[in-house]
């Protein structure tokens, strides 16, 4: 860590791009697995997946390297990150209602560096994370970067409802990552074409509390892959869903309209998802049970 944040950051990225490359042939049966996945759920070819894996493994890598170098990044975040404009406005419009705000993300581009360029504008944020499986330490090291950014207070999945509630009550900004695997406590829907579990907590933080949803995409650029784009296209809490209704009458609705938006981005840009987590893994799982 030492040397890397040591580096020139176009140095740190070409080692973060040669480090996803390593990551994909070590992890070999984890890499046939995310191009399986990809083949199914984006109906291409094999040599189609297996390009969008390997630039996924590459964007894995220089993402790392990025929040490992967070403390070099940081006083300067504006020149890695561009949250633009148009989309700042949104944020702000969302705040000013005083209701909370809930924000819809997933786990593409860096997740980590462009949470830091949303704090750099002034926004306190307050993700629902879960600790990493198979830890071996991970989630110190994790904790610690973040630590980085006390603009960021982090809350935790399994004990945090409570906390969650009196962020929104109060005002505050709660991020959710819509894309995880619900497991057994989701509701069973399609995602890019294949059974999932969904996480119902959004729909249901909306209809407590009826605040602002804003789903936010962020962007690595294609061009430049140092630079990160925050892009909010929405507010959900102001859509309707297929039958006309507002978004949160209806959960299996409002839950299609939160995919639709996610599916759509990784279609758009699938290197970018980071498909060495399993959206489908407990429906497989539970399909595999039923079959025995």
């Amino acid at each position: 860590m030492f040397i890397i944040r040591l580096m020139p950051h176009k140095t740190a990225l070409a080692f973060g791009r040669s480090l996803g490359r390593l990551l994909r042939l070590i992890l070999w049966k984890k890499t046939d697995r995310c191009e399986s996945r990809c083949v199914m759920s984006l109906g291409v070819g094999i040599t189609t997946a297996r390009e969008i894996i390997r630039k996924a493994y590459i964007n894995l890598g220089m993402s790392v390297i990025e929040f490992i170098r967070l403390p070099k990044i940081k006083p300067r975040i504006k020149d890695y990150v561009n949250f633009q404009p148009e989309s700042v406005k949104k944020f702000r419009d969302a705040i000013a209602k005083g209701k909370g705000v809930i924000v819809m993300d997933t786990h593409m581009g860096n997740w980590e560096i462009c949470a830091v360029g949303v704090a750099a504008e002034g926004f306190e944020v307050c993700p629902i994370v879960t600790a990493q499986r198979n830890d071996a330490g991970v989630n110190d090291l994790i904790n610690e970067i973040r630590a980085l950014t006390p603009e960021i207070r982090t809350i935790d999945s399994e004990t945090g409802l409570r906390e969650t509630f009196r962020t929104l009550k109060s005002g505050g900004v709660v991020v959710i990552m819509q894309d995880l695997d619900a497991r057994k406590d989701g509701i069973i829907m399609n995602f890019l074409g294949m059974p999932a579990s969904i996480h119902e907590g959004i729909v249901k933080l909306y209809r407590k509390f009826k605040c602002p949803v804003l789903p936010v995409r962020f962007v690595r650029d294609e061009d430049n892959p140092g630079h990160h784009q925050i892009i909010i296209p929405c507010d959900l809490s102001t859509q309707c869903d297929k039958n006309g209704k507002p978004f949160g009458e209806d959960m299996h609705g409002s839950l299609e309209m939160c995919n639709e938006i996610i599916e759509n981005w990784i279609r758009e840009r699938p290197e970018l998802w980071f498909w060495l987590m399993d959206k489908w893994e407990y429906v497989f799982r539970q399909k595999e049970k039923n079959a025995k």
